[in-house]
């Protein structure tokens, strides 16, 4: 039945209004305020437009609102308040259902209660915009809030404006509970931090802090994307000073920087300031850690200024492949006749980065004999590359040529990606890593190929910049060695021979162990009156003779008390104890060096003080580097107008909250496209 409606006369219909396509007011025209679904549930009972009222359908509960009022309080009652609508899900607010959940990402389901929430959906929205680098603009799709309208019919979509709002509150209340954490367990941290320059030509700081907590489990938290006014050592220093006191951390153990001069000046200013929080290690005078990744870089870089020939020619012929997809598709069925099974595609590399011609060599390698059958079969090919004098076409010895660089720069590769590690320790991995480089050098430059020569001298002169003398690298890095329970003294100095020589060798454990004694001492005064130190001093009761055994027991104890004073003159210290026991298997690959001084705190408390801090050094610049590739992706010119207080929210939020680790090949790559210009 059709609503009807006279001049000040109340009508009782006993139906719903019609839909918007034939509900019409007087003069015929279609009647928009009947277009809310709220009328397929109510009946109006007034069309007094002073007094209107309506009822509903089911309960038969009344309210003052009619067609030309607001509906929001009938919507309300049929969603949330009434007992006997049949479409309404008849579960208590505090009553939780059981459901099949992750409890972590990748982990198998189990059952789970779960319970409806509000707030608990929009923190789960402004979640996933963050972690998945969303718009906020995605909230207002049409296809978006279809979705959630079959997830949760409850549930009311918000604005963009109000998830802007909740992400800014999400990041307040995590930067929260990081804080305290900082303030009320003094951790000492090791940073992190590099600039970059947006697309938006604003400069940008990143500081990131990476420590061992009270569990051993390693950390790397972003602690803030920031505007800076330039890249002077001061500036940078004086804006990471603040971020420290924001942070309410005043113990900083070491600074990882890459190898621009203005760094000196970073670290440099930071020291004064953490002398004057009485806080430093040693004074801080070994506070500087300069980045490996970016070391080797520019040692590979070096070598790589005059390619080789035979690169030049693989080159062209990979480009020659790539140019057309006719070209790449005949390329695929040579492929497939020749029977060859590998699922690298061919790659271009970029000239100015050398690790993109490791994987252009590595790929196109493994098709020399598709290349092969182009230079018999292919018209196009033999024209541009076989019928000139000499061939242009790589040979059998370019491509034995090509086999030798793979080779040297997959060392060269492997060691970049060990350094970037921040999701595991990697200061005790760096001096092994260091001896594969300066191995692979020293053979190159022994070879009989005079360009391979040439090429390992020139690379040996910038490897000797950095990395030539024991002064010229931080000694806190020799140090993780000797905290490695596998490796100790004895793999120490087998290194320091392969670098240094026989003859040095001896000297610089020496050195190294006196720094570790060094770094206990000053822990000791620190931590000493916290736990138990356990430095030896002869216990009373093992003075003591028992008047009461006879001979033989009197002698065997007395010997006995020897040898244990013997050890005990020994093991003055904690180091002296850790030193003299053997080492862990040094082929267990599956050894975890945090669950070993985890399990062993308790016998070394001090000098698992040390180790946390050694171990927690990152060797390279890569985790504050890889908040750039995400900065460019937030800071994209669709999104260029966002605050700089929202992108520290969306970069810095989405660090604590992601639990997968950085993919390290694409987090290089977008890093170097961001450094020339490409992204």
């Amino acid at each position: 039945m059709t609503s009807q409606f006279d001049k000040g006369k109340r009508v009782a219909v006993d139906s719903a209004p019609p839909s918007s396509k034939s509900s019409s007011n007087a003069e015929g025209t279609p009647n928009k305020s009947t277009t809310s679904e709220a009328w397929e549930h109510f009946i109006q009972l007034s069309s007094d437009p002073l007094h209107p009222r309506s009822k509903c359908r089911y309960c038969g509960k009344e309210y003052k609102c009619g067609f030309n009022k607001g509906t929001s309080n009938l919507l309300g009652h049929i969603r949330e308040r009434c007992l006997k609508y049949p479409g309404r899900a008849r579960v208590d607010k505090k009553q939780k259902t059981l459901s099949y959940q992750p409890v972590k990402i990748g982990e198998s389901c189990s059952l789970v209660s779960t319970t409806y929430s509000v707030e608990a959906c929009r923190e789960a929205i402004a979640k996933f915009i963050i972690k998945d680098e969303m718009s906020f603009r995605v909230v207002e799709g049409e296809g978006f809030r279809e979705m959630l309208r079959v997830f949760e019919n409850r549930f009311k979509v918000p604005s963009r404006t109000t998830i802007a709002r909740d992400i800014l509150q999400l990041y307040k209340k995590t930067k929260k509970d990081l804080t305290d954490f900082f303030v009320s367990s003094h951790q000492r941290v090791c940073l992190t931090t590099d600039t970059w320059t947006s697309a938006q030509n604003l400069c940008y700081m990143c500081l990131t802090a990476h420590f061992i907590d009270d569990n051993w489990t390693l950390h790397k938290k972003i602690l803030n994307f920031c505007q800076v006014a330039d890249h002077k050592g001061e500036t940078i220093g004086r804006q990471i000073e603040t971020c420290l006191l924001d942070w309410g951390i005043e113990r900083v153990f070491t600074v990882t920087v890459d190898n621009a001069s203005s760094n000196d000046g970073v670290v440099f200013y930071l020291s004064k300031v953490v002398n004057n929080w009485n806080s430093e290690i040693l004074g801080g005078q070994n506070m500087h850690l300069r980045c490996s990744a970016h070391i080797l870089n520019l040692i590979v870089a070096e070598g790589l200024k005059e390619y080789h020939q035979s690169i030049s020619k693989i080159r062209n012929v990979v480009r020659f492949v790539r140019s057309s997809p006719s070209r790449t598709q005949k390329f695929k069925a040579y492929a497939e006749r020749e029977k060859i099974s590998s699922n690298k595609l061919l790659c271009l590399d970029v000239i100015t980065r050398w690790n993109s011609t490791f994987f252009m060599l590595e790929a196109a390698e493994k098709y020399e004999k598709v290349f092969d059958r182009l230079e018999l079969h292919d018209a196009q090919y033999i024209r541009e590359f076989c019928l000139s004098e000499p061939k242009t076409c790589p040979s059998s010895i370019d491509w034995e040529y090509a086999r030798y660089f793979i080779k040297f720069l997959k060392v060269f590769h492997d060691a970049t990606l060990t350094f970037s590690g921040s999701l595991y320790v990697t200061s005790n991995n760096f001096l092994r890593q260091l001896c594969f480089i300066h191995t692979q050098l020293q053979a190159w430059r022994d070879s009989k190929d005079l360009f391979l020569k040439i090429m390992a001298e020139n690379m040996k002169k910038k490897y000797d910049k950095y990395w030539g003398n024991y002064e010229t690298i931080n000694p806190y890095l020799f140090v993780s060695i000797l905290l490695e329970p596998r490796h100790k003294e004895r793999f120490l100095r087998y290194c320091f021979v392969v670098l240094f020589g026989e003859f040095k060798a001896n000297e610089l454990v020496v050195k190294v162990r006196n720094n570790l004694h060094s770094l206990y001492e000053e822990y000791k005064l620190l931590y000493g009156d916290d736990v138990e130190v356990m430095d030896a001093v002869n216990d009373e009761k093992d003075l003591e003779v028992d008047t009461e055994v006879d001979a033989r027991q009197m002698f065997d104890s007395g010997y006995m008390r020897i040898l244990k004073d013997k050890i005990f003159v020994e093991c003055k210290t904690e180091v002296d104890l850790y030193m003299l026991e053997s080492c862990e298997n040094p082929e267990n690959e599956s050894f975890d060096v945090l669950d070993w001084w985890k399990i062993n705190s308790s016998k070394y408390p001090i000098l698992s003080y040390v180790a946390r801090d050694i171990l927690a050094m990152p060797v390279s610049t890569v985790a504050s580097e890889s908040a750039f590739s995400t900065g460019g992706r937030v800071l994209d010119p669709h999104r260029c107008s966002l605050s700089t207080r929202t992108v520290e929210a969306l970069i810095c939020t989405q660090n604590w909250l992601r639990s997968t680790p950085i993919n390290l090949d694409e987090a290089i790559d977008e890093i170097e496209h961001i450094e020339t210009g490409k992204m």
